[in-house]
């Protein structure tokens, strides 16, 4: 079990240096100018989901780092587990498919990668017993 709370936390440390990596983004980006070509509801659309991407970024850093033994207590551990993996799967596929091959792509697959092992391993692992 020190294992999966290890594992977990440094997962969930990951998903906190993305959702500070994310807060920088405007900035980094100047997607104050950069954004302009959009049309503003598609802009509004991109912003919107970004922020939603920040914010459930923030949830799979919270929950392991600071609710790790609750979590694997509770059967509830499958879907949220699942969810934050499936996350940085979808990530990863992305890095590939729509923004294509890059020389970031060796890092953000490798820092995709980790937590989504991470978060994988104690969905195998046998139940955490109640006390």
């Amino acid at each position: 079990m020190k294992n999966q709370i290890l594992l977990l936390r440094i997962a969930g440390f990951i998903s906190l240096f993305f959702v500070v990596f994310h807060l920088l983004f405007y900035r980094m980006f100047n997607w104050e100018n950069t954004l302009d070509g959009l049309s503003s509801v598609n802009r509004a659309i991109f912003l919107t989901y970004h922020a939603i991407c920040i914010l459930m970024l923030l949830f799979m850093s919270v929950i392991p780092v600071f609710q790790t033994k609750a979590l694997l207590a509770s059967s509830i551990k499958y879907g949220i587990l699942s969810l934050f993996s499936i996350f940085y799967l979808i990530r990863i596929v992305a890095e590939f498919t729509l923004f294509g091959i890059s020389s970031s792509s060796p890092a953000i697959l490798i820092m995709c990668l980790v937590p989504m092992i991470f978060y994988t391993i104690p969905l195998f692992s046998k139940p955490m017993v109640k006390l």
